[in-house]
């Protein structure tokens, strides 16, 4: 299996992509993080949220449609 097959698979493996700030995977879904309200792509260079405030959406429009904002 591709990590590219991981990360569409589950939340531990999409977790672990953002904690690295992995280039590869920007494009492929945005991080929403409940306790700010904003979103982000995988390599954004913030400091990664807790586990349990964090949500993973296919696109950035997804997210906005959810209630959340673009990062900086």
């Amino acid at each position: 299996m591709t990590l590219n097959a991981a990360v569409a698979r589950g939340f531990d493996e999409r977790y672990r992509v953002i904690q690295s700030r992995d280039r590869r995977f920007d494009g492929q879904f945005v991080t929403a993080v409940r306790s700010t309200g904003i979103y982000c792509r995988p390599s954004c260079p913030a400091r990664t949220p807790k586990e349990a405030n964090v949500t993973f959406y296919a696109t950035s429009a997804a997210a906005h449609e959810a209630g959340y904002r673009a990062c900086k």
